[in-house]
C-alpha cells in the first residue's frame, strides 16, 4: 500500500500539520525588512523544506512573494503543473537532461559555465519551434565569490555575459552569488563576498551590461546584511519559521509553520532492570510504563535522538528511551501514570513537534536539531513520504485548466523603477524590473 493509499484509508501513523496562515505572516515580516525596493523570492526547494511545495508556494505568493526558488527542474515542473504562473528561479546548475523540460516549463536558469550556456541555447532553439517560436529563456549568471559550490570565477563573468547576449534564444536577466557564512556572528566573510560581488557588477555596468535583477541575500543575509538586499532576496529558512541562529539575535516575530504527530500503538509495564531497544541501550531504573509510538527514522525522526529526544504526551514532556528503530520509538510515560495526567491509552495522539493543548510546553524543530546535532532544515526536509501533510489556512485555490499545466507563459513586464545600489556613491542609479 502506498503512502497516499494509507492516508485515504485512515491508517496514517505519522502526520504533519502545516499552517499556511503562518507562511502569510512570515512573508509579511520578511517584506518589512527589505531595503531599496528589493523584492522577495520564496525558496520552496526540497518540497518547501519538507512542508509541501505547492500549497506553500500558493500561500507565499498570495502574501507578497514575487518569485519562487527551486533547486531542480522537476521541482519547478511540479509547480507549473499545479497551475502556478509566477517566475520560477533555479538556484544552481542542472543536469543536461533537465534543460529541455525546464525550457518547456518556462523556468529561469542559473548557469555556471560557458558549456551550460551553449547547451541551454541549443535546447531553447529545439523547444521553441512551432507555436513557441521566438521565445527566449531567461538566464541568471552565478558568480562564485567564496561558496566554492558552483559559478563563474569573478574574472570570467564579463565573457560569460557577452556569450549569453550573443545567443538570440537567451535573455540575460540577472546575476547572483551565494553566501557561505551569513548567519555567523562575525560579519567579515559576508562583507568580503558582498564587496567582491559589487566589484564584479560594477565591471559589467562599465561595459554597459544591463542586469535587471541582481541578488545575493539568503535568509540570514536578509536579516543581518541589508547592504546585500540589492534587487531581490532569496528566503527559505525564515519563510518556514526556522532559524539556524538564536532567535534573540533578530527582531523577527516568525511563526512556526509545522507541527508533527504520531500515535501510541502499544503500552507495557516492565520491571526495573528491563532493557529497551536494539543493543539494549536503555535499562529501566525502576518499574516503568513504556509507550511505543508508530514513528521511526524511516519517517524522518532522526536516529540521533535516541535516548536524547522528548515528546509531548497529554501536554507533558516524556523521554525517548532506547535506540530509535526504523518504524518505532519507545517513550517512558511512567511520570504521567504517577501524576494527575494519568496513564495514556493506545491510539492516543502524541506531539513530536508543536505545543500541548494548554500551551505550557512546546517542542520546536530547532530543539530537535540542536539535540540531534544538525540544523533545523535537515529535520524538516528529512520528513519522509509516509508522513501525511495536512494543511490549514492560506488562500483559496482554484484548479488550473487541464491544458494549461505545461504551456509556456510570457509574464507581462511591470513598469520600471529606479533602484540604487546602497552604499555605493560612485555608482549611478540603475533600472530594475519591479516585481520581476
Amino acid at each position: 500500500m502506498t503512502p497516499s493509499q494509507e492516508a485515504s484509508s485512515g491508517m496514517v501513523r505519522v502526520w504533519a500539520c502545516v499552517d499556511l496562515d503562518a507562511y502569510v505572516h512570515n512573508v509579511r515580516q520578511i517584506i518589512k525588512l527589505l531595503k531599496h525596493g528589493a523584492f522577495l523570492t520564496a525558496v520552496v526547494k526540497a518540497n518547501a523544506y519538507g512542508h509541501g511545495a505547492v500549497p506553500v508556494a500558493r500561500a507565499v505568493l498570495s502574501a507578497g512573494a514575487q518569485r519562487l526558488g527551486v533547486a531542480s527542474v522537476p521541482q519547478g515542473i511540479e509547480l507549473r503543473e499545479a497551475g502556478i504562473k509566477a517566475p520560477i528561479q533555479l538556484l544552481g546548475p542542472c543536469t543536461s537532461e533537465e534543460l529541455l523540460p525546464g525550457v518547456e516549463a518556462g523556468l529561469t536558469f542559473a548557469v555556471s559555465s560557458v558549456d551550460e550556456i551553449a547547451v541551454l541555447a541549443d535546447r531553447t532553439r529545439a523547444a521553441h519551434q512551432g507555436r513557441h517560436g521566438g521565445r527566449r529563456t531567461c538566464v541568471h549568471l552565478l558568480v562564485d565569490t567564496g561558496m566554492g559550490r558552483g559559478g563563474f570565477p569573478p574574472e570570467d563573468l564579463w565573457p560569460a555575459a557577452e556569450r549569453v547576449r550573443a545567443e538570440k534564444t537567451l535573455e540575460l536577466e540577472g546575476a547572483f552569488t551565494h553566501f557561505s557564512s551569513a548567519e555567523e556572528s562575525d560579519p567579515a566573510p559576508t562583507r568580503e563576498q558582498v564587496a567582491l560581488f559589487r566589484h564584479v557588477l560594477r565591471g559589467l555596468t562599465e561595459r554597459r551590461v544591463r542586469l535587471p535583477i541582481r541578488h545575493a541575500a539568503n535568509s540570514a543575509a536578509t536579516v543581518f546584511h541589508p547592504e546585500a538586499h540589492l534587487d531581490m532576496v532569496r528566503c527559505g529558512a525564515i519563510l518556514h519559521g526556522l532559524r539556524s541562529w538564536p532567535s534573540g539575535r533578530d527582531g523577527l516575530e516568525l511563526r512556526p509553520t509545522l507541527s508533527l504527530y504520531s500515535r501510541i500503538v502499544h503500552l507495557a509495564k516492565r520491571p526495573a532492570g528491563w532493557t529497551v531497544g536494539y543493543n539494549r541501550t536503555h535499562r529501566c531504573a525502576r518499574e516503568s510504563i513504556l509507550a511505543t509510538l508508530a514513528v521511526g527514522y524511516s519517517d524522518g525522526y532522526r536516529r540521533s535522538l535516541s535516548g536524547r529526544g522528548e515528546v509531548l504526551v497529554r501536554g507533558r514532556r516524556c523521554p525517548v528511551v532506547g535506540t530509535i528503530s526504523m518504524d518505532y520509538i519507545v517513550v517512558d510515560v511512567t511520570a504521567l501514570a504517577n501524576g494527575p495526567e494519568g496513564t495514556p491509552e493506545v491510539g492516543e495522539e502524541v506531539i513530536l513537534v508543536g505545543s500541548g493543548a494548554d500551551g505550557r510546553e512546546r517542542i520546536t524543530v530547532e530543539e530537535l536539531a540542536a539535540v540531534s546535532g544538525t540544523i533545523p532544515y535537515v529535520v524538516t526536509t528529512q520528513l519522509g513520504p509516509k508522513v501525511e501533510r495536512r494543511f490549514s489556512g492560506g488562500p483559496r485555490v482554484e484548479a488550473p485548466p487541464d491544458d494549461a499545466a505545461m504551456e509556456l507563459r510570457q509574464v507581462p513586464q511591470p513598469p520600471e523603477v529606479v533602484v540604487p545600489i546602497p552604499n555605493e556613491e560612485d555608482e549611478t542609479p540603475r533600472r530594475a524590473v519591479a516585481g520581476a
